[in-house]
């Protein structure tokens, strides 16, 4: 008989110390189990993580309240600083008469109006939106009339022409827009705070809740945003004459082309909506 070498027994000695080994159908059921109850969700932290969740959601919603009464606020001393720098003094309260500042002026305030507009339509009130962008429109108006008296009988091929045409058109457009958003059967209503006015304030906090004067009626609606669309489908064709004109002259319009381009699918949409 053999006798065994030192090796063989400590490898027998290590192998009587492990435990057995279990059975593959057993650790197969336990590997089971473990994994449905990793899958079982704890009603507890589901429960908790919603509330989270709803939580975060309401404090987005007051953020972005927030941030709009804020940009509105500002928009409105905005227009208050242009408006003063574009009236005459009737009152001394100006040192010197600033010709090139009350243009820049005046230029100004139809831009601020129309921000004021597009936060309203934004927020769904309509009615402000019409009546901001309505306010707008006196001094695109005016600035293409002075335009138009600058070049007298001559053509102006410049971009900033274009430009001011085009921004003309855009604010009949977003009217119309804006009109036509408003609630079927319902006056166009936007905010009427005395108050507000007498301190040149023209924006409506969007907290704020207060009785409405009505711009349009129910019933006229609609045929007031058709004008509006007719007038800027109309004053396009002036704009894609020039723009052939200074496509002829070799004139590049950089972004204005682009500009232009979204107008003419904003007013296909609005046709479109008058569509009956």
């Amino acid at each position: 008989r053999r006798k065994p070498l030192d090796g063989e027994n400590e490898k027998r000695e290590e192998e009587d110390r492990k435990p057995p080994a279990k059975s593959s159908a057993s650790a197969a059921r336990k590997r089971s189990l473990d994994d449905d109850n990793a899958k079982e969700p704890d009603p507890a932290v589901s429960n908790k993580k919603a509330r989270m969740d709803n939580n975060n959601d309401d404090d987005e919603d007051d953020n972005d309240k927030d941030d709009i009464d804020l940009a509105l606020d500002m928009l409105s001393t905005s227009f208050s600083i242009f408006d003063w720098h574009s009236t005459d003094d009737d009152d001394n309260t100006k040192t010197e008469p600033d010709q090139e500042g009350k243009q820049y002026s005046l230029s100004q305030i139809p831009r601020v109006l129309s921000t004021i507009g597009d936060i309203h339509s934004y927020c769904g009130k309509y009615g402000d939106a019409v009546d901001a962008y309505c306010r707008a429109l006196p001094y695109r108006e005016n600035a293409a009339e002075e335009r138009q008296q600058a070049k007298g009988k001559g053509e102006s091929l410049s971009v900033d022409d274009l430009k001011g045409q085009r921004l003309l058109v855009e604010t009949y457009a977003l009217v119309a827009e804006a009109l036509l958003a408003c609630k079927e059967g319902e006056d166009v209503v936007c905010a009427n705070d005395e108050e507000n006015e007498e301190d040149g304030n023209i924006v409506e906090k969007s907290g704020k809740n207060t009785e409405g004067k009505v711009l349009v009626a129910a019933k006229d609606r609609i045929d007031f945003a058709k004008s509006h669309y007719d007038t800027a489908r109309e004053k396009l064709q002036d704009i894609v004459y020039q723009m052939g004109k200074m496509a002829a002259a070799k004139i590049d319009l950089g972004d204005e082309k682009k500009d232009i381009g979204y107008l003419v699918m904003m007013l296909v949409g609005i046709g479109n909506t008058l569509e009956p």
